[in-house]
């Protein structure tokens, strides 16, 4: 939703009458303050407090955070004496920058949302922050002694009004990696999850209406356990939709502030075959390769909403349009305030008959619905190379972005050691438009260098180019159902040998030409899942060669293993490990 400011100088005619803007920090002493709203929300206060650790830690120091009134120079955060209700748009998670006079700036966000991120661009742009990576290592903080920020005004809304990877905004235990994505501006306002399981819990509806549950293979489907979502309801059985809006009726009793509930289906293939779907197109393909439901399931999801809206007006219902309810329904409509979420791998639009898929179907649902939700997988996690396609999710995001898509949500569970990805996906969810060299620049120069930052950037860029072009050439990702899995490491026996001596030398070059001991460690840190890479390599060109349990394989299973309760690996390693196919045991 997007809200309208004014903004309202206390001098007339003030408004950037200082050409050369606010002075905050001179000669390491604060001459400014940081001002907030007497009632202003914990989220707006916590926000002013990071300004405040940041400004302290670049320049040494501390502004102090006072009421309105107090001081003659200040830098006002969410509203106060400064803003009213007028003629400046801002999304939810937008925000204003915007000199007053030669004394006062304003930070100003469409919601308390957009305020923290407007901190948050604000350290970037004027102090040149950057969280590159989660933990300290990889927040990058300039030394200043003074601080002056230009007459300026930058109005700010993301294209992607919700930008969610996985697994922030989902495992809350991830700490480091959660602040990191706020701090990246990346925030989940749609739960576009599997849901139905929680929807009819078995251990509430099993009993009292097992007609709810679906036939398979002439079997009735009763699942025992509310964790178990492998099954679909029968979206045909009498009553279910009035179960299913009275269920979510109670919910939003208990959940004032809920602006959305997910009728994503679980994550199963087990549709309901009695006679009540076959008339809904039961043993047709879709184009996914999948049969397809979706006559039923949405004809279901459309009568659920209608009957919600009676007492709850202005919700939304995100769906996950995915495996036998991929494609609209045969009648092309689904109600306004239902938001399909089109799941596909955009890795695969290397491939162009893939990407036409992905585009023709998220075409014919432009036509459905209202507005679009993308569902991606944009894996790091248990692959065992770099899996970066900077360039490829520029333009994937800038072609959903011009065709009615405003949500997106990735898993990308990260290997950290694919450096850019995750800040860069970040920035592309915020605007797709930008320049992909230039933010991999910035990215690169901060960890390694104005000198050890190219060859960082030309380290990924070997990997970029196996995966968005190797990859296909070598005939993987061929069609919608085969594709390289995360689970299945046959990739690595195509990797030619001149790109791991390539790599050596450019990481070992940027470790040299890092100029700060804090790049130094960075590009450390990076290498560090190199050599795992790098080592899972050789170790199953061995295996597949029938000499396994080579040094290099005993010597990749240490460091995996070393990396176990590591900050910044512990998740790849630990997932890689768990798998039999890509730990490697017998390499």
């Amino acid at each position: 939703m997007k809200k309208a400011f004014l903004l309202l100088a206390v001098l007339s005619g003030a408004f950037m009458s200082c050409a050369q803007g606010l002075i905050l920090v001179k000669n390491n002493v604060a001459v400014s303050g940081i001002v907030v709203a007497k009632d202003a929300s914990d989220q707006v206060r916590t926000a002013a407090k990071t300004l405040q650790q940041y400004l302290q830690k670049s320049t040494g120091a501390t502004l102090p955070i006072r009421n309105p009134g107090q001081g003659t120079s200040n830098l006002y955060i969410g509203k106060g004496a400064y803003t009213r209700i007028g003629n400046v748009d801002l999304d939810d998670d937008g925000f204003l920058l915007q000199s007053v006079d030669g004394n006062n700036f304003v930070i100003l966000g469409g919601s308390d949302w957009g305020t923290e991120f407007g901190v948050y661009d604000f350290l970037e742009r004027f102090v040149g922050v950057r969280w590159l990576l989660p933990t300290d290592l990889g927040t990058v903080i300039p030394k200043l002694n003074t601080l002056q920020i230009p007459a300026v005004k930058i109005v700010e809304n993301p294209v992607f009004l919700s930008r969610a990877i996985s697994p922030i905004w989902i495992d809350k235990n991830t700490v480091p990696m959660n602040q990191w994505g706020r701090f990246n501006r990346l925030r989940s306002r749609l739960d576009a999850s599997h849901n139905l399981k929680n929807l009819f819990p078995p251990e509430k509806f099993s009993r009292s209406h097992p007609e709810f549950y679906p036939m398979v293979k002439g079997k009735k489907v009763l699942p025992t356990t509310n964790s178990d979502q492998s099954w679909q309801p029968d979206f045909g059985a009498a009553g279910i939709a009035d179960a299913a809006s009275k269920e979510i009726i109670n919910w939003f009793d208990q959940h004032k502030d809920a602006t959305n509930y997910s009728l994503g289906i679980n994550d199963s293939g087990n549709f309901n075959e009695s006679g009540n779907s076959n008339a809904r197109g039961l043993g047709q393909k879709n184009v996914m390769g999948f049969t397809n439901f979706s006559d039923g399931y949405y004809a279901w999801a459309n009568d659920v909403v209608s009957k919600v809206r009676k007492v709850y007006p202005g919700k939304k219902y995100p769906v996950l349009a995915y495996t036998s309810v991929a494609e609209p329904p045969s009648d092309k409509k689904v109600d306004k305030d239902i938001i399909p979420f089109i799941a596909y791998e955009r890795a695969r639009w290397g491939a162009r008959a893939l990407r036409q898929t992905d585009q023709d179907l998220t075409q014919r649902w432009a036509q459905a619905a209202e507005s679009l939700g993308w569902y991606d997988y944009i894996y790091g996690l248990t692959y065992l190379l770099p899996r970066v396609l900077f360039h490829s999710m520029k333009e994937y995001l800038a072609w959903g972005s011009a065709h009615k898509v405003k949500y997106y949500y990735g898993e990308l569970y990260p290997n950290w050691g694919e450096g850019p990805k995750g800040w860069i996906i970040g920035k592309l969810l915020w605007n797709p438009n930008q320049d992909v060299d230039a933010l991999l620049d910035d990215w690169c120069r901060n960890a390694a260098g104005k000198q050890g930052g190219p060859k960082l950037k030309a380290y990924y860029a070997i990997w970029e180019k196996f995966w968005s072009q190797d990859v296909f050439a070598n005939g993987g990702n061929s069609d919608t159902k085969s594709r390289i899995t995360f689970f299945n490491p046959s990739y690595l026996q195509s990797v030619p040998d001149d790109y791991l001596t390539q790599s050596d030398k450019l990481l070992a070059d940027a470790y040299k030409l890092a100029e700060t001991d804090q790049q130094k460690q960075l590009v450390t840190r990076l290498t560090q899942m190199w050599t795992v890479y790098r080592l899972s390599v050789v170790a199953y060109k061995k295996y597949q060669q029938g000499r396994g349990n080579s040094p290099e394989g005993r010597q990749r299973l240490e460091l995996l293993q070393s990396l176990k309760s590591d900050l910044l690996y512990s998740l790849p390693a630990n997932s890689i490990l768990s798998r039999a196919t890509v730990a490697g045991n017998d390499w």
